[in-house]
């Protein structure tokens, strides 16, 4: 084929030189040739359709997908709105490790009876720590060894003996704990948390002790108990007076002492409380995460059921407070009102 386009340019070229079969086969071979030309084209186009079709197989179904967990995740934010408040649970950890779930105050008693749980109360008897935990969006209310009443707020541990010393009681706290301390004054009763040791003899306190706080608070209710710093800065409390402890020891009197344990019969308390902090006790309450970032300085006070659904208690704090609450990504979301828009 070449060497006939060369004689084709030549001027040379004399096609009556062929013979009849030769210029058949000649014309055949033009034909095959232009033919696989188009051929190769139309290829080309059908391959380009391919990889279009192909891309739409792909990229369709992953829109699709996306467009699914979106709505997934907002349909997942708008059941959290509805999260209902806490209950009456813990959970009860043995030395062994194992865990057993608690739902009644005679739960306890039960295990006591399957020997699951020690209340040892004779001399000579090995004695063992009993841990007992709250998880989030629960309360629990126990009976120590001498006959003491604790209340656990939600996401709280506390850690006791079977049996007490004869001339010591010590307990050890993370979370929140209201404590009703029956008198002894032969058996000091010592509360332990991250920084700081209550020593009591008999009387009614609230220590609030979350783990990641700069302080514990101690507010007196009823009696007299002496707090100490790990750096054994100590004081004498009186009713009506909290003690914020940290690196050092602040000591002032507050109103209604007796609403920092509000949380024991069924409400939040805020007083003058920090957005952040409000968040927190709503995130341990209803067991929901909290987005802690660009948090507005905004603070509360007031006194709010805990019985009630999120949504609406974030409603009541939207009306007061000046911010928007939503859940985003199944996390607590605050909003200044005056910047929502931005």
């Amino acid at each position: 084929m070449n060497q006939l386009y060369d004689s084709l340019k030549s001027d040379e070229f004399e096609f009556d030189k062929f013979s009849s079969e030769e210029k058949d086969n000649l014309e055949t071979r033009m034909f095959e040739r232009i033919q696989s030309s188009i051929q190769t084209k139309q290829h080309t186009v059908i391959s380009k359709t391919s990889y279009l079709k192909w891309a739409a197989i792909l990229i369709i179904p992953l829109l699709i997908t996306g467009l699914y967990f979106a709505k997934l995740n907002m349909s997942s934010d708008e059941d959290l709105l509805l999260s209902e408040p806490g209950n009456f649970t813990a959970n009860l950890i043995t030395t062994s490790g194992k865990s057993y779930s608690l739902s009644s105050a005679v739960d306890l008693t039960k295990l006591q009876a399957e020997g699951l749980y020690e209340d040892v109360s004779e001399e000579g008897e090995t004695i063992v720590m009993h841990e007992i935990q709250t998880p989030k969006g629960a309360f629990y209310q126990l009976i120590l060894p001498d006959s003491s009443l604790v209340w656990l707020n939600a996401a709280s541990t506390i850690r006791f003996p079977s049996r007490f010393d004869e001339h010591k009681r010590e307990v050890f706290l993370s979370g929140e704990g209201y404590f009703e301390i029956k008198h002894n004054s032969s058996a000091p009763f010592y509360v332990k948390s991250a920084h700081q040791t209550t020593k009591v003899l008999g009387t009614k306190f609230n220590i609030n002790a979350y783990a990641g706080q700069e302080s514990d608070l101690v507010t007196l209710i009823e009696g007299s108990v002496e707090a100490r710093s790990l750096k054994h800065e100590k004081l004498i409390m009186t009713p009506g007076y909290q003690a914020k402890i940290g690196a050092s020891i602040r000591y002032e009197k507050v109103d209604q002492a007796g609403d920092y344990a509000a949380w024991r019969s069924g409400d939040f308390y805020f007083d003058n409380y920090p957005m952040t902090e409000v968040l927190r006790m709503l995130g341990r309450w209803y067991s929901i995460e909290v987005d802690e970032t660009s948090i507005p300085n905004n603070r509360i006070n007031g006194l709010i059921p805990r019985n009630l659904l999120l949504k609406d208690v974030l409603a009541l704090i939207e009306t007061t407070s000046g911010v928007t609450i939503s859940v985003v990504n199944s996390k607590l979301k605050v909003v200044e009102k005056k910047n929502q828009h931005k």
